[in-house]
């Protein structure tokens, strides 16, 4: 990753922006009072293990610039003071750091975010775990961060898509209702008969690429399949019932069924397929039975 990435990254997620990534000297850094730890024992030689290893820190502290102090001092401690007051006990000459200029509130925050992040400063490896550091920087931090983030705007967009989704299944049911209410007060005039049902294709279908682009949230079967050449048309309801099939689907599966169910004629699959695909007032078709329709009789049925 880039050190004008890495800047970007940072300027994003802490709201300041680094002037400088580098090795700085540890006599410029002043350690506010406030900032002074006692460092247990333990804790104080793990720190003291891996500066005298590698000569410097694993991951770089987080300083400001300052003219509070004396010449000397251009420096002051942000963040890291454990491996700075360690550093400075054993006259190790430079240290990585993140060099920013933010004012006393942006430091209390940046100082939280880290606190949040890593408890306390960076981890201090085992003295007997061996490691090849280059550039230590604050990319584990900003990945972490950017991860955390990026999951909140998953579960945001995931809430958001299940709603919509059920406002749209409400809309295609509230359609159809509207459609067997026409249908039943002009079944006597074939071609308003004729346009309701193209009109039933037309939304089924919309209904359909919904559900392509949403398979992993419909409603899955998993029982027997029935045989569609035996099954009777409550056990045929039923199923189409539990895979999500609508009132209007489900009347014309039964009618696509009793129609090649006549004699003379065969009910098979690419005969259902004829009737899905046929224009109105074709030989085969079935007003409302489309696609989707043959799509769920699938689902629950076999020949």
């Amino acid at each position: 990753m880039s050190q004008e990435i890495r800047r970007e990254l940072i300027s994003k997620n802490l709201g300041i922006i680094p002037i400088n990534h580098g090795k700085v000297y540890t006599f410029q850094i002043a350690l506010p009072d406030s900032e002074k730890q006692e460092i247990s024992l333990e804790r104080s030689q793990a720190i003291e293990s891996s500066l005298l290893q590698h000569q410097s820190n694993l991951a770089s502290l987080i300083l400001r610039r300052t003219e509070s102090y004396s010449d000397d001092t251009e420096y002051e401690l942000v963040y890291g003071a454990e491996w700075l007051q360690v550093a400075q006990k054993l006259d190790i000459e430079m240290l990585w750091a993140w060099v920013f200029d933010m004012t006393d509130e942006q430091a209390l925050i940046a100082k939280s975010e880290f606190s949040q992040l890593f408890g306390s400063l960076i981890y201090a490896p085992d003295r007997n775990e061996q490691h090849s550091v280059e550039s230590p920087d604050l990319e584990q931090m900003i990945d972490r961060k950017l991860q955390a983030t990026a999951d909140s705007i998953k579960q945001v967009l995931a809430s958001s898509l299940d709603k919509f989704k059920e406002a749209f299944d409400d809309k295609l049911k509230t359609l159809h209702y509207g459609l067997d209410h026409l249908s039943s007060r002009f079944s006597e005039i074939p071609e308003l008969s004729a346009q309701i049902n193209e009109l039933r294709e037309q939304i089924e279908f919309l209904g359909l690429r919904s559900i392509g682009s949403r398979s992993k949230s419909l409603p899955s079967f998993n029982g027997t399949q029935i045989n569609l050449l035996t099954a009777n048309d409550r056990e045929i309801m039923d199923l189409l019932q539990q895979v999500g099939a609508q009132k209007p689907q489900i009347e014309s599966a039964l009618k696509a069924i009793a129609h090649w169910k006549q004699p003379g004629k065969t009910l098979t699959w690419a005969n259902l397929e004829r009737s899905a695909k046929a224009k109105a007032g074709a030989e085969h078709k079935v007003p409302g039975f489309a696609q989707g329709t043959l799509n769920y009789l699938k689902q629950i049925g076999e020949i």
